[in-house]
């Protein structure tokens, strides 16, 4: 599976042999510094844990959820994740994603959001995608409202990064089937 970013970038699922390419950019602490769920420093242990999590998980889903956003030589530059929330009746997934340092400022996460958002609603058939942003990342709040995302408010303490709150700006959009 392949969903084009345009200019031969595209997303594709986590794939055994990605490991070194998180240990090259998962490296940078500016990413590690703004995601809850990546450790710093990211050594080769990580990239093997992660990307056997990603297989298993793709084993048991009918679709896969964590994505690559990839060159159009195939190695990956960065990525992006829905999480489906879960229990009866659940519509809603929220969105992780990086970029590794030298690909930023291009519109090519923005281009990813977008492709997300439209997987998780035409795929997974979701209602609502969300993603928060920290407060102090405006570049991310940036990149979510040039993808089409509403700034909806900020949530004190909504994450918890190494025993410290951090407030965060919500963004979503929901399907476009949504009756108001």
């Amino acid at each position: 599976m392949q969903i084009d970013l345009g200019e031969g970038y595209h997303l594709s699922p986590v794939r055994d042999g990605d490991q070194p390419a998180y240990v090259e950019h998962l490296r940078d602490k500016g990413i590690a510094d703004f995601m809850i769920m990546i450790p710093f420093p990211y050594t080769p242990e990580h990239a093997d844990f992660w990307v056997n999590l990603c297989l298993e998980k793709q084993k048991q889903q009918p679709h896969p959820t964590e994505f690559a956003i990839r060159r159009p030589d195939g190695f990956l530059l960065g990525g992006i994740a829905v999480m489906l929330h879960e229990g009866k009746g659940s519509h809603r997934g929220a969105l992780g994603y990086w970029l590794a340092k030298s690909y930023r400022g291009h519109g090519l996460m923005t281009r990813a959001v977008r492709a997300m958002t439209a997987y998780g609603f035409d795929t997974l058939g979701l209602k609502r995608v969300e993603a928060t942003a920290f407060v102090h990342n405006p570049a991310s709040q940036r990149v979510l409202e040039r993808a089409g995302l509403k700034r909806e408010g900020v949530l004190a303490g909504w994450h918890c990064k190494e025993g410290k709150l951090i407030d965060a700006v919500m963004f979503a959009i929901v399907a476009p089937t949504h009756v108001r």
